[in-house]
Protein backbone atom coordinates (compact mmCIF):
# COMPACT_ATOMS: atom_id res chain seq x y z
CA UNK A 1 0.00 0.00 0.00
CA UNK A 2 1.28 3.46 -0.90
CA UNK A 3 2.28 5.84 1.88
CA UNK A 4 -0.60 8.24 1.18
CA UNK A 5 -3.12 5.39 1.31
CA UNK A 6 -1.64 4.15 4.61
CA UNK A 7 -1.86 7.64 6.08
CA UNK A 8 -5.48 7.97 4.95
CA UNK A 9 -6.37 4.63 6.52
CA UNK A 10 -4.65 5.63 9.77
CA UNK A 11 -6.53 8.95 9.90
CA UNK A 12 -9.81 7.12 9.37
CA UNK A 13 -9.02 4.74 12.24
CA UNK A 14 -8.04 7.69 14.44
CA UNK A 15 -11.37 9.39 13.72
CA UNK A 16 -13.21 6.17 14.63
CA UNK A 17 -11.21 5.76 17.84
CA UNK A 18 -11.78 9.40 18.81
CA UNK A 19 -15.52 8.90 18.42
CA UNK A 20 -15.32 5.72 20.54
CA UNK A 21 -13.51 7.58 23.35
CA UNK A 22 -16.15 10.32 23.31
CA UNK A 23 -19.03 7.81 23.29
CA UNK A 24 -17.39 5.89 26.12
CA UNK A 25 -17.27 9.04 28.22
CA UNK A 26 -20.97 9.61 27.59
CA UNK A 27 -21.69 6.00 28.55
CA UNK A 28 -19.60 6.33 31.71
CA UNK A 29 -21.52 9.44 32.72
CA UNK A 30 -24.90 7.74 32.16
CA UNK A 31 -23.79 4.67 34.13
CA UNK A 32 -22.45 6.72 37.05
CA UNK A 33 -25.55 8.93 37.03
CA UNK A 34 -27.79 5.87 37.07
CA UNK A 35 -25.91 4.39 40.03
CA UNK A 36 -26.19 7.69 41.90
CA UNK A 37 -29.97 7.38 41.70
CA UNK A 38 -29.86 4.11 43.66
CA UNK A 39 -30.23 5.23 47.28
CA UNK A 40 -28.72 2.05 48.68
CA UNK A 41 -25.35 2.83 47.09
CA UNK A 42 -25.05 6.22 48.76
CA UNK A 43 -23.28 7.86 45.82
CA UNK A 44 -23.29 11.63 45.46
CA UNK A 45 -25.24 13.05 42.48
CA UNK A 46 -23.30 14.17 39.41
CA UNK A 47 -23.03 17.62 37.95
CA UNK A 48 -25.32 18.36 34.94
CA UNK A 49 -24.23 16.71 31.69
CA UNK A 50 -23.79 20.09 30.02
CA UNK A 51 -20.67 20.64 32.15
CA UNK A 52 -19.12 17.53 30.60
CA UNK A 53 -19.80 18.46 26.97
CA UNK A 54 -16.57 20.39 26.45
CA UNK A 55 -14.56 17.36 27.66
CA UNK A 56 -15.91 15.15 24.83
CA UNK A 57 -13.86 16.71 22.00
CA UNK A 58 -10.88 16.79 24.37
CA UNK A 59 -10.85 13.01 24.88
CA UNK A 60 -11.75 12.50 21.19
CA UNK A 61 -8.47 14.23 20.30
CA UNK A 62 -6.22 13.01 23.15
CA UNK A 63 -7.26 9.35 22.81
CA UNK A 64 -6.01 8.88 19.20
CA UNK A 65 -2.96 11.09 19.91
CA UNK A 66 -1.78 8.83 22.73
CA UNK A 67 -2.69 5.71 20.72
CA UNK A 68 -0.44 7.01 17.95
CA UNK A 69 2.33 7.79 20.44
CA UNK A 70 2.16 4.15 21.61
CA UNK A 71 2.50 3.02 17.95
CA UNK A 72 -0.95 1.49 18.11
CA UNK A 73 -1.49 2.15 14.39
CA UNK A 74 1.99 1.09 13.25
CA UNK A 75 1.66 -2.70 13.18
CA UNK A 76 -0.72 -5.15 11.62
CA UNK A 77 -1.63 -6.76 14.94
CA UNK A 78 -3.20 -4.40 17.50
CA UNK A 79 -1.57 -4.28 20.93
CA UNK A 80 -3.78 -4.43 23.99
CA UNK A 81 -0.94 -3.06 26.14
CA UNK A 82 -0.56 -0.06 23.83
CA UNK A 83 -4.32 0.60 24.06
CA UNK A 84 -4.20 0.31 27.87
CA UNK A 85 -1.24 2.70 28.17
CA UNK A 86 -2.90 5.19 25.81
CA UNK A 87 -6.14 5.05 27.84
CA UNK A 88 -4.19 5.65 31.06
CA UNK A 89 -2.28 8.60 29.60
CA UNK A 90 -5.52 10.05 28.23
CA UNK A 91 -7.23 9.84 31.61
CA UNK A 92 -4.20 11.37 33.34
CA UNK A 93 -4.01 14.24 30.83
CA UNK A 94 -7.74 15.00 31.15
CA UNK A 95 -7.58 14.94 34.95
CA UNK A 96 -4.62 17.34 34.93
CA UNK A 97 -6.43 19.71 32.54
CA UNK A 98 -9.56 19.60 34.74
CA UNK A 99 -7.43 20.45 37.76
CA UNK A 100 -5.75 23.37 36.00
CA UNK A 101 -9.03 24.91 34.82
CA UNK A 102 -10.73 24.03 38.15
CA UNK A 103 -13.60 22.22 36.41
CA UNK A 104 -15.93 20.10 38.53
CA UNK A 105 -16.23 16.79 36.67
CA UNK A 106 -16.35 13.46 38.49
CA UNK A 107 -12.97 11.77 38.20
CA UNK A 108 -14.68 8.36 38.24
CA UNK A 109 -16.45 9.27 35.00
CA UNK A 110 -13.15 10.25 33.37
CA UNK A 111 -11.34 7.10 34.50
CA UNK A 112 -14.18 4.77 33.50
CA UNK A 113 -14.77 6.55 30.18
CA UNK A 114 -11.10 6.49 29.15
CA UNK A 115 -10.74 2.84 30.17
CA UNK A 116 -13.80 1.91 28.11
CA UNK A 117 -12.48 4.00 25.22
CA UNK A 118 -9.21 2.06 25.23
CA UNK A 119 -11.09 -1.25 25.26
CA UNK A 120 -13.36 -0.19 22.39
CA UNK A 121 -10.42 1.14 20.34
CA UNK A 122 -8.65 -2.20 20.80
CA UNK A 123 -11.83 -4.09 19.86
CA UNK A 124 -12.17 -1.91 16.76
CA UNK A 125 -8.58 -2.66 15.75
CA UNK A 126 -9.03 -6.41 16.28
CA UNK A 127 -12.23 -6.36 14.22
CA UNK A 128 -10.52 -4.37 11.45
CA UNK A 129 -7.58 -6.79 11.38
CA UNK A 130 -9.84 -9.84 11.21
CA UNK A 131 -11.99 -8.24 8.54
CA UNK A 132 -8.86 -7.53 6.47
CA UNK A 133 -7.91 -11.22 6.62
CA UNK A 134 -11.26 -12.51 5.33
CA UNK A 135 -11.76 -14.03 1.91
CA UNK A 136 -13.94 -11.07 0.92
CA UNK A 137 -11.11 -8.65 1.75
CA UNK A 138 -8.56 -10.69 -0.21
CA UNK A 139 -10.83 -11.01 -3.25
CA UNK A 140 -12.45 -7.57 -3.37
CA UNK A 141 -10.48 -5.08 -1.26
CA UNK A 142 -6.84 -5.86 -2.05
CA UNK A 143 -5.08 -4.05 -4.90
CA UNK A 144 -4.45 -6.47 -7.76
CA UNK A 145 -0.96 -5.56 -8.88
CA UNK A 146 0.90 -6.48 -12.08
CA UNK A 147 4.65 -5.84 -12.12
CA UNK A 148 5.87 -4.51 -15.50
CA UNK A 149 9.60 -4.59 -16.17
CA UNK A 150 12.66 -6.76 -15.72
CA UNK A 151 11.67 -9.82 -13.60
CA UNK A 152 14.83 -9.56 -11.50
CA UNK A 153 14.15 -5.88 -10.72
CA UNK A 154 10.55 -6.74 -9.89
CA UNK A 155 11.74 -9.46 -7.52
CA UNK A 156 13.98 -6.98 -5.68
CA UNK A 157 11.11 -4.51 -5.34
CA UNK A 158 8.80 -7.19 -3.94
CA UNK A 159 11.46 -8.05 -1.36
CA UNK A 160 11.71 -4.37 -0.33
CA UNK A 161 8.03 -4.11 0.56
CA UNK A 162 7.08 -4.22 4.22
CA UNK A 163 4.69 -6.82 5.58
CA UNK A 164 2.04 -4.13 5.96
CA UNK A 165 2.45 -3.06 2.33
CA UNK A 166 2.25 -6.66 1.09
CA UNK A 167 -0.90 -7.34 3.13
CA UNK A 168 -2.88 -4.96 0.92
CA UNK A 169 -1.57 -6.30 -2.40
CA UNK A 170 -2.76 -9.25 -4.48
CA UNK A 171 0.24 -10.04 -6.70
CA UNK A 172 -0.90 -11.30 -10.12
CA UNK A 173 2.60 -11.75 -11.57
CA UNK A 174 5.14 -10.17 -13.92
CA UNK A 175 5.08 -8.79 -17.43
CA UNK A 176 8.31 -8.19 -19.36
CA UNK A 177 7.79 -5.46 -22.02
CA UNK A 178 11.08 -6.39 -23.68
CA UNK A 179 9.58 -9.61 -25.02
CA UNK A 180 5.81 -9.00 -25.02
CA UNK A 181 3.68 -6.52 -27.06
CA UNK A 182 1.14 -4.09 -25.53
CA UNK A 183 -1.68 -6.33 -26.76
CA UNK A 184 -0.45 -9.07 -24.44
CA UNK A 185 -0.43 -6.59 -21.54
CA UNK A 186 -4.05 -5.71 -22.30
CA UNK A 187 -4.94 -9.41 -22.17
CA UNK A 188 -3.37 -9.73 -18.71
CA UNK A 189 -5.17 -6.63 -17.47
CA UNK A 190 -8.48 -8.17 -18.54
CA UNK A 191 -7.70 -11.68 -17.32
CA UNK A 192 -6.64 -10.67 -13.81
CA UNK A 193 -8.85 -7.57 -13.38
CA UNK A 194 -5.72 -5.59 -12.55
CA UNK A 195 -6.13 -2.43 -10.45
CA UNK A 196 -2.56 -1.16 -10.60
CA UNK A 197 0.44 -1.77 -12.87
CA UNK A 198 3.86 -1.04 -11.32
CA UNK A 199 6.45 -0.04 -13.94
CA UNK A 200 10.23 -0.02 -13.72
CA UNK A 201 11.48 3.45 -14.75
CA UNK A 202 14.36 1.96 -16.78
CA UNK A 203 13.56 2.49 -20.46
CA UNK A 204 10.53 4.72 -19.80
CA UNK A 205 10.45 5.90 -23.42
CA UNK A 206 10.01 2.33 -24.63
CA UNK A 207 7.33 1.79 -21.98
CA UNK A 208 5.14 4.64 -23.27
CA UNK A 209 2.72 2.39 -25.26
CA UNK A 210 2.41 0.07 -22.25
CA UNK A 211 1.63 2.94 -19.88
CA UNK A 212 -0.89 4.24 -22.43
CA UNK A 213 -2.50 0.80 -22.57
CA UNK A 214 -3.10 0.96 -18.80
CA UNK A 215 -4.28 4.56 -18.55
CA UNK A 216 -6.63 4.13 -21.53
CA UNK A 217 -8.44 1.32 -19.70
CA UNK A 218 -8.57 3.07 -16.32
CA UNK A 219 -5.84 0.96 -14.66
CA UNK A 220 -3.73 2.96 -12.19
CA UNK A 221 -0.02 3.20 -13.05
CA UNK A 222 2.91 3.44 -10.63
CA UNK A 223 6.32 4.22 -12.14
CA UNK A 224 9.21 3.34 -9.84
CA UNK A 225 11.94 5.96 -10.15
CA UNK A 226 14.72 4.45 -8.03
CA UNK A 227 14.92 7.75 -6.10
CA UNK A 228 14.60 8.17 -2.36
CA UNK A 229 11.19 9.52 -1.21
CA UNK A 230 10.78 13.29 -1.33
CA UNK A 231 8.00 15.74 -0.65
CA UNK A 232 6.17 16.94 -3.73
CA UNK A 233 2.71 17.93 -4.90
CA UNK A 234 1.27 17.56 -8.38
CA UNK A 235 -2.14 19.03 -9.19
CA UNK A 236 -3.12 16.32 -11.68
CA UNK A 237 -3.70 12.59 -11.93
CA UNK A 238 0.06 12.09 -11.45
CA UNK A 239 1.27 12.05 -7.86
CA UNK A 240 4.61 11.43 -6.21
CA UNK A 241 4.54 8.84 -3.44
CA UNK A 242 6.80 6.23 -1.86
CA UNK A 243 6.67 2.46 -2.06
CA UNK A 244 9.16 0.03 -0.55
CA UNK A 245 11.54 2.83 0.41
CA UNK A 246 11.79 4.58 -2.97
CA UNK A 247 9.98 7.40 -4.69
CA UNK A 248 7.39 6.45 -7.31
CA UNK A 249 5.15 8.39 -9.67
CA UNK A 250 1.55 7.30 -9.20
CA UNK A 251 -0.83 7.98 -12.10
CA UNK A 252 -4.26 7.55 -10.59
CA UNK A 253 -7.04 6.19 -12.76
CA UNK A 254 -9.08 9.23 -11.70
CA UNK A 255 -8.59 12.43 -9.75
CA UNK A 256 -10.35 11.19 -6.61
CA UNK A 257 -7.70 10.76 -3.93
CA UNK A 258 -7.52 8.12 -1.16
CA UNK A 259 -9.22 10.38 1.43
CA UNK A 260 -12.13 11.18 -0.90
CA UNK A 261 -12.58 7.51 -1.82
CA UNK A 262 -12.45 6.54 1.88
CA UNK A 263 -15.26 9.04 2.51
CA UNK A 264 -17.23 7.57 -0.40
CA UNK A 265 -16.80 4.05 1.01
CA UNK A 266 -17.78 5.13 4.53
CA UNK A 267 -20.93 6.73 3.10
CA UNK A 268 -21.71 3.52 1.20
CA UNK A 269 -21.41 1.40 4.35
CA UNK A 270 -23.51 3.76 6.49
CA UNK A 271 -26.36 4.23 4.03
CA UNK A 272 -26.46 0.64 2.72
CA UNK A 273 -26.64 -0.79 6.25
CA UNK A 274 -29.47 1.61 7.12
CA UNK A 275 -31.28 0.91 3.83
CA UNK A 276 -31.21 -2.85 4.35
CA UNK A 277 -33.03 -2.37 7.66
CA UNK A 278 -35.45 0.36 6.59
CA UNK A 279 -36.39 -1.29 3.29
CA UNK A 280 -36.83 -4.80 4.71
CA UNK A 281 -40.68 -4.60 4.38
CA UNK A 282 -40.26 -3.71 0.69
CA UNK A 283 -37.88 -6.67 0.27
CA UNK A 284 -40.42 -9.01 1.86
CA UNK A 285 -43.31 -7.71 -0.25
CA UNK A 286 -41.29 -7.94 -3.47
CA UNK A 287 -40.19 -11.50 -2.65
CA UNK A 288 -43.77 -12.55 -1.92
CA UNK A 289 -45.00 -10.97 -5.18
CA UNK A 290 -42.39 -12.85 -7.22
CA UNK A 291 -43.24 -16.16 -5.54
CA UNK A 292 -46.97 -15.75 -6.12
CA UNK A 293 -46.78 -14.59 -9.76
CA UNK A 294 -44.11 -16.76 -11.38
CA UNK A 295 -42.15 -19.95 -10.98
CA UNK A 296 -38.49 -19.84 -10.07
CA UNK A 297 -36.21 -18.31 -7.42
CA UNK A 298 -36.84 -14.91 -5.89
CA UNK A 299 -33.33 -13.66 -6.56
CA UNK A 300 -31.44 -13.58 -9.84
CA UNK A 301 -27.68 -13.93 -9.53
CA UNK A 302 -25.26 -13.08 -12.30
CA UNK A 303 -21.52 -12.56 -12.54
CA UNK A 304 -20.83 -8.93 -13.40
CA UNK A 305 -17.68 -6.90 -14.00
CA UNK A 306 -16.76 -4.85 -10.96
CA UNK A 307 -13.80 -2.56 -10.24
CA UNK A 308 -11.41 -2.80 -13.22
CA UNK A 309 -13.39 -5.79 -14.47
CA UNK A 310 -13.07 -7.84 -11.26
CA UNK A 311 -15.86 -10.47 -11.34
CA UNK A 312 -18.45 -10.49 -8.57
CA UNK A 313 -21.88 -12.03 -8.08
CA UNK A 314 -24.55 -9.36 -8.41
CA UNK A 315 -27.99 -10.05 -6.96
CA UNK A 316 -31.33 -8.58 -7.98
CA UNK A 317 -34.97 -9.53 -7.80
CA UNK A 318 -35.87 -11.89 -10.64
CA UNK A 319 -37.96 -10.06 -13.27
CA UNK A 320 -37.88 -12.67 -16.06
CA UNK A 321 -39.13 -16.20 -16.33
CA UNK A 322 -36.77 -18.93 -15.20
CA UNK A 323 -34.08 -19.79 -17.77
CA UNK A 324 -34.43 -16.45 -19.59
CA UNK A 325 -30.66 -16.10 -19.95
CA UNK A 326 -30.59 -19.07 -22.33
CA UNK A 327 -33.12 -17.37 -24.64
CA UNK A 328 -31.16 -14.15 -25.25
CA UNK A 329 -29.28 -15.41 -28.32
CA UNK A 330 -32.58 -16.01 -30.09
CA UNK A 331 -33.55 -12.36 -29.47
CA UNK A 332 -30.21 -10.86 -30.54
CA UNK A 333 -31.64 -9.45 -33.80
CA UNK A 334 -34.17 -7.42 -31.77
CA UNK A 335 -31.54 -5.59 -29.72
CA UNK A 336 -32.35 -1.85 -29.63
CA UNK A 337 -29.03 -0.70 -28.19
CA UNK A 338 -26.11 0.16 -30.47
CA UNK A 339 -23.00 -1.49 -29.07
CA UNK A 340 -22.20 -4.58 -26.98
CA UNK A 341 -25.13 -4.20 -24.55
CA UNK A 342 -28.50 -5.93 -25.05
CA UNK A 343 -31.65 -3.84 -24.43
CA UNK A 344 -35.18 -4.57 -25.66
CA UNK A 345 -38.29 -2.55 -24.83
CA UNK A 346 -40.94 -5.29 -25.04
CA UNK A 347 -38.83 -8.23 -23.92
CA UNK A 348 -41.16 -11.28 -23.92
CA UNK A 349 -39.14 -12.89 -21.13
CA UNK A 350 -40.13 -10.24 -18.56
CA UNK A 351 -42.96 -11.18 -16.18
CA UNK A 352 -45.86 -8.76 -15.49
CA UNK A 353 -44.59 -8.10 -11.96
CA UNK A 354 -41.05 -7.85 -13.32
CA UNK A 355 -42.09 -5.13 -15.73
CA UNK A 356 -43.32 -3.02 -12.82
CA UNK A 357 -40.19 -3.78 -10.80
CA UNK A 358 -37.95 -2.74 -13.68
CA UNK A 359 -39.82 0.47 -14.40
CA UNK A 360 -39.36 1.63 -10.81
CA UNK A 361 -35.93 -0.02 -10.23
CA UNK A 362 -37.28 -2.20 -7.41
CA UNK A 363 -35.43 -5.16 -8.90
CA UNK A 364 -32.10 -3.42 -8.16
CA UNK A 365 -32.68 -3.11 -4.39
CA UNK A 366 -30.88 -6.37 -3.41
CA UNK A 367 -27.69 -4.82 -4.81
CA UNK A 368 -27.59 -2.79 -1.60
CA UNK A 369 -26.05 -5.98 -0.20
CA UNK A 370 -23.33 -5.77 -2.87
CA UNK A 371 -22.73 -2.17 -1.78
CA UNK A 372 -22.32 -3.20 1.86
CA UNK A 373 -19.87 -5.95 0.83
CA UNK A 374 -17.71 -3.44 -1.03
CA UNK A 375 -18.35 -4.88 -4.51
CA UNK A 376 -20.48 -1.90 -5.54
CA UNK A 377 -21.11 1.70 -4.51
CA UNK A 378 -24.30 3.69 -4.13
CA UNK A 379 -23.28 5.81 -7.13
CA UNK A 380 -21.10 4.66 -10.01
CA UNK A 381 -21.25 3.24 -13.54
CA UNK A 382 -23.72 0.37 -13.80
CA UNK A 383 -22.07 -3.10 -13.78
CA UNK A 384 -22.28 -5.09 -17.00
CA UNK A 385 -22.24 -8.88 -17.52
CA UNK A 386 -18.81 -10.27 -18.31
CA UNK A 387 -19.85 -11.42 -21.79
CA UNK A 388 -20.87 -7.85 -22.70
CA UNK A 389 -17.56 -6.47 -21.43
CA UNK A 390 -15.70 -8.96 -23.63
CA UNK A 391 -17.52 -7.51 -26.64
CA UNK A 392 -16.17 -3.99 -26.12
CA UNK A 393 -14.75 -2.84 -29.47
CA UNK A 394 -12.84 0.03 -27.83
CA UNK A 395 -10.58 -0.74 -24.87
CA UNK A 396 -10.96 2.89 -23.75
CA UNK A 397 -14.54 1.94 -22.75
CA UNK A 398 -13.03 -0.17 -19.99
CA UNK A 399 -12.10 3.03 -18.14
CA UNK A 400 -15.71 3.19 -17.00
CA UNK A 401 -14.71 0.30 -14.70
CA UNK A 402 -12.03 2.34 -12.92
CA UNK A 403 -14.54 3.17 -10.16
CA UNK A 404 -16.74 0.70 -8.33
CA UNK A 405 -20.04 0.07 -10.14
CA UNK A 406 -23.07 1.70 -8.59
CA UNK A 407 -26.78 1.39 -7.97
CA UNK A 408 -27.37 4.64 -9.82
CA UNK A 409 -25.38 6.91 -12.12
CA UNK A 410 -25.63 9.75 -14.63
CA UNK A 411 -27.03 7.30 -17.21
CA UNK A 412 -29.78 6.37 -14.74
CA UNK A 413 -30.97 9.96 -14.39
CA UNK A 414 -30.36 10.97 -18.01
CA UNK A 415 -32.91 8.71 -19.64
CA UNK A 416 -31.80 5.16 -18.75
CA UNK A 417 -32.99 2.83 -21.49
CA UNK A 418 -34.15 5.77 -23.64
CA UNK A 419 -30.42 6.17 -24.47
CA UNK A 420 -29.91 3.73 -27.34
CA UNK A 421 -26.20 4.28 -28.03
CA UNK A 422 -23.65 2.60 -25.77
CA UNK A 423 -21.06 5.25 -26.71
CA UNK A 424 -23.30 7.91 -25.12
CA UNK A 425 -23.70 5.71 -22.05
CA UNK A 426 -19.91 5.47 -21.75
CA UNK A 427 -19.57 9.23 -22.25
CA UNK A 428 -21.83 9.84 -19.27
CA UNK A 429 -19.90 7.32 -17.13
CA UNK A 430 -16.55 8.89 -18.00
CA UNK A 431 -17.94 12.38 -17.30
CA UNK A 432 -18.92 11.11 -13.84
CA UNK A 433 -15.46 9.65 -13.22
CA UNK A 434 -13.61 12.73 -14.44
CA UNK A 435 -15.75 15.17 -12.41
CA UNK A 436 -16.45 13.04 -9.36
CA UNK A 437 -17.05 14.69 -6.01
CA UNK A 438 -19.17 13.87 -2.94
CA UNK A 439 -21.54 16.62 -4.03
CA UNK A 440 -21.99 15.03 -7.46
CA UNK A 441 -22.88 11.74 -5.76
CA UNK A 442 -25.43 13.55 -3.58
CA UNK A 443 -26.98 15.29 -6.61
CA UNK A 444 -27.26 11.99 -8.51
CA UNK A 445 -28.92 10.24 -5.55
CA UNK A 446 -31.43 13.06 -5.13
CA UNK A 447 -32.14 13.14 -8.88
CA UNK A 448 -32.66 9.36 -8.90
CA UNK A 449 -35.63 9.51 -6.55
CA UNK A 450 -38.11 11.22 -8.95
CA UNK A 451 -36.80 9.09 -11.83
CA UNK A 452 -37.59 5.77 -10.13
CA UNK A 453 -40.92 7.04 -8.77
CA UNK A 454 -42.07 8.14 -12.23
CA UNK A 455 -40.49 5.13 -13.97
CA UNK A 456 -38.98 7.35 -16.65
CA UNK A 457 -36.74 5.34 -18.98
CA UNK A 458 -37.40 2.05 -17.15
CA UNK A 459 -38.10 -1.13 -19.10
Amino acid sequence: MLKQSRQTRTRFHQICDGALFALSLVGAYLLRDGLARVDALGLSPLEPFVELVWVLPLVAVLGPVFLGAQRFYAGQRPSGFAAARAAAFTALAVVIILFLVRAQVARSVILLGCAAGGVLAYARAVFSARLASTRLAREQWCERVLWVGDPDANKRRRASLSTQEMSHIADVGDFDPRSEPPARLAELLHKHAVNTAIFDSAGTAQLAPYVDCCTREGVAVIICTGLAPLTASLDSAAHLDSLGGEMVVHFRAHKAGPAALALKRATDVLFSAAALVLLSPVFALAALTIKLTSRGPVLFRQTRAGLNGRPFEMVKFRTMRAGAENEQDALADKNEMRGPVFKMEDDPRVTPAGRFFRRHAIDELPQIWNVLRGEMSLVGPRPLPLYEVRRFDDDAHRRRQSMRPGLTCLWQISGRNDIDDFAEWVRLDLAYIDHWSPWLDARIVLATIPVVISGRGGR
